[in-house]
């Protein structure tokens, strides 16, 4: 009888193992792991604030002026009209004119104004990069060895600029210079040495 009790007591025991107590262990090392999983991302949080917190402290301690350089170099707005007038300032530097100025608009119009009141396009594949990029033509007359000096400007100056492409044309003389070389009768003449150059030009500014 004795013996019949205590292999009762056994299988019962046995019994109890598998049906409570190896789910609950189960479920005990689920938690466990997602304790752990719980921990790191914690311990990650926390390292990204640190980070962010330096950073933070990094830039408190830049100078104003090299703040400021920096929203010029990249600005947070497109700045279109800040842009040409600042080309143009330096071109009157070497009394060159600028005409002809184009932008393309298509993509501003197609697009939407985020929360700091900046057009941001959607359906170009290009407009989910942080920053926007800005083209622009236009066309400026001047000597060879001058454009060379406005462009090396433009190079130096700093706002971001890219310039994609240069095509000039070569002044035609007039038939009234042909004639004053004949000996004829001088007309009005262009001047051979001014050329037209035009440009396409590309600028940033962050979304």
């Amino acid at each position: 009888m004795k013996l019949i009790v205590s292999i009762s007591f056994i299988v019962i025991s046995i019994a109890s193992f598998f049906i409570f107590t190896d789910p609950l262990y189960a479920d005990i090392q689920k938690l466990n792991t997602e304790v752990a999983t719980y921990n790191t991302a914690l311990d990650n949080s926390m390292e990204l604030q640190k980070t962010r917190d330096n950073l933070i402290e990094v830039y408190k301690n830049v100078k104003k002026e090299d703040k400021d350089n920096l929203d010029h170099l990249l600005p947070s707005t497109i700045g279109n009209i800040e842009l040409i007038l600042e080309i143009e300032k330096i071109a009157n530097l070497y009394g060159m004119p600028i005409k002809n100025i184009k932008f393309d608009t298509k993509g501003l119009e197609a697009g939407i104004v985020n929360k700091d009141n900046v057009v941001v396009a959607t359906k170009d594949p290009a407009d989910l990069l942080p920053y926007g990029v800005f083209p622009m033509e236009f066309v400026i007359d001047g000597k060879y060895d001058t454009f060379v000096s406005f462009l090396k400007d433009i190079e130096h100056n700093l706002r971001l600029v890219d310039i994609k492409s240069i095509s000039f044309t070569v002044p035609q003389q007039t038939t009234g210079a042909v004639a004053a070389q004949a000996g004829g009768a001088a007309g009005n003449t262009t001047n051979p040495n001014i050329y037209s150059f035009s440009l396409k030009i590309e600028t940033y500014w962050l979304k």
